[in-house]
């Protein structure tokens, strides 16, 4: 067997993962020690192993003096998992060989042939490429972040005992499932997922996204769905917490650990942790606490506002935009490019605020 064959069977392997790893890529690989392949490995879920820890795990001890054959260049920076560089270089494999070049990745390379490991590049790139062309066009996506919210028409998106269900009609609601296949991901916070226990699903009306919720103090217990592990859900928490629950620690969840005083005073800092995950188009649907961070840390680019003919009255109800607020008009945020639609018995405005850095 030559190279050009053990990269197809890389290739193959790849295939392995449709479906299931958008918007990561799909990957294969394949380990060869005496012209013979001892282990192969695909990128097999959103969150999961690399292919290419896949193919080591299975190789064990097999791995070292082998070659290893990839169809994208192994990962050299710490993102939901570790570098796939050190990995490679830790199992002593001797060669390796990747079909395309990953231009998400820095310095792979140059880290791999200091580790003593001879690189080669571009075999069956054209074809390896046809499987990865969704994930070459994702990294070309700006990053961009929506707000989503349904209010009654003195702004209140629940009462004063948190009962939201349901403020708006079912055509509005389906609109909004609909809505959430064409993001990446939904975001909620703890105070969401605690009253409404979601399940930020698209409701069959298209492909679900991956749910994310924060949760700087990690209090969210098992029973609630989003912690079940039925689908790709990241959590946000304070990477100064050394105990996580072990109920998190499963397939489907994802842990995303950041600087929480600093998220908090500029929710920014949690959009670039999601978008280092590689999503890239996140839709807000969190309370007025959430809303209001994003809102005033200019992280937002646009707005759906679902306004039902309600009204629910009373200070302690539930107000779109929590938080501080401003103090002058001069101060509040200007939302342009406003678009009305009639939607059942609700109207929903589409306006744009900036575009997101």
């Amino acid at each position: 067997m030559n190279k050009t064959v053990f990269m197809q069977k890389a290739i193959k392997a790849a295939e392995k993962g449709k479906g299931r790893v958008y918007p990561n890529p799909l990957v294969g690989c394949v380990i060869v020690k005496d012209n013979k392949i001892v282990s192969e490995g695909c990128h097999e879920y959103f969150g999961g192993n690399h292919a290419e820890i896949n193919a080591l795990v299975k190789a064990g001890t097999k791995a070292k003096g082998a070659d290893l054959y990839v169809t994208l260049e192994p990962c050299n920076s710490y993102g939901k998992r570790p570098p796939c560089s050190q990995a490679i270089i830790k199992a002593g494999i001797k060669r390796v060989f990747y079909a395309v070049k990953d231009p998400n990745v820095l310095k792979s390379r140059e880290t791999l042939e200091k580790g003593g490991i001879k690189v080669y590049s571009g075999i069956l790139r054209d074809k390896a490429k046809g499987l990865l062309k969704d994930y070459l066009k994702h990294l070309k996506i700006k990053p961009k972040v929506s707000v989503k919210a349904a209010i009654t028409l003195d702004g209140k998106i629940a009462t004063r005992d948190y009962d939201s269900k349901w403020i708006t009609s079912v055509k509005a609601r389906n609109y909004v499932h609909k809505l959430r296949s064409e993001y990446d991901a939904v975001l909620v916070g703890t105070n969401t997922v605690l009253k409404d226990d979601p399940y930020l699903t698209s409701h069959g009306k298209g492909k679900n996204p991956v749910r994310i919720f924060v949760d700087f103090t990690l209090k969210v217990p098992k029973k609630y769905r989003i912690v079940d592990g039925s689908a790709v859900t990241v959590v946000v928490y304070d990477e100064k917490l050394k105990n996580i629950p072990k109920h998190l620690f499963k397939k489907n969840i994802i842990l995303a650990p950041v600087n929480a005083g600093a998220a908090k005073r500029d929710f920014k800092v949690i959009i670039k942790k999601l978008n280092g995950l590689g999503l890239k188009t996140i839709l807000i649907e969190g309370g007025g606490e959430i809303i209001s961070s994003a809102l005033f840390s200019s992280a937002v680019d646009d707005i759906f506002l679902f306004t039902a003919p309600k009204i629910i009255g009373g200070k302690n109800s539930v107000s779109f935009a929590g938080g501080k607020g401003v103090s002058k008009i001069s101060e509040a945020l200007s939302v342009k490019n406003i678009k009305i639609t009639k939607i059942g018995p609700d109207v929903l405005t589409y306006g744009r605020l900036r575009t997101a850095d």
